[in-house]
């Protein structure tokens, strides 16, 4: 019984390595945005969980209505003979990066350098604002090649933040 136990969990590792391997970078369409939207929220109140939740359920509208349709979108997504399901995403304004979120139950798992590294490749610069306080998102920018290059202020919620920039070396 305990070898047969051993078998299955063996099995589903693999399976999840294989599932990994199927997946997806395109640009967002419209019919993406509800999920775009909840992976935005959920992450934002995740990460900014010293800014009041309120003010990120008051930009909820406007990250559907104007922020998305004014910004270039990747969605990564998990493609299976189902369904594909949307895990991530990364928006630009130019070279800016307004946002770069992965769903919280599949953080840590390389894909939010994937999307990073699918920017990249088409730009000689990025630049990006994290607040201070987001310790984890500053040392993942750190380790995906961005620097710190100054520090302001976030005119909405107050909270310090850092002004990031990566550029291609020559």
């Amino acid at each position: 019984m305990v070898e047969l136990n051993l078998t299955i969990s063996r099995e589903e590792k693999a399976d999840q390595r294989c599932r990994v391997q199927h997946m997806n970078i395109r640009l967002f369409q419209n019919s993406d945005t509800e999920k775009v939207v909840d992976i935005w929220l959920e992450g934002s109140l995740r990460a900014h969980h010293f800014i009041d939740s309120g003010y990120w359920e008051a930009q909820k509208e406007a990250m559907a209505s104007l922020y998305l349709p004014s910004s270039t979108t990747f969605v990564l997504e998990h493609e299976d003979e189902d369904n594909d399901t949307i895990i991530g995403f990364i928006s630009l304004i130019e070279q800016y990066i307004a946002a770069l979120f992965i769903d919280v139950n599949a953080q840590n798992r390389g894909y939010g350098g994937r999307l990073l590294n699918h920017v990249k490749k088409d730009r000689d610069l990025l630049d990006l604002k994290v607040y201070q306080k987001n310790e984890s998102a500053t040392q993942f920018y750190k380790k995906n090649g961005f620097h710190i290059v100054e520090e302001t202020v976030d005119s909405a919620t107050s909270e310090p933040e850092y002004v990031m920039k990566w550029e291609r070396e020559s």
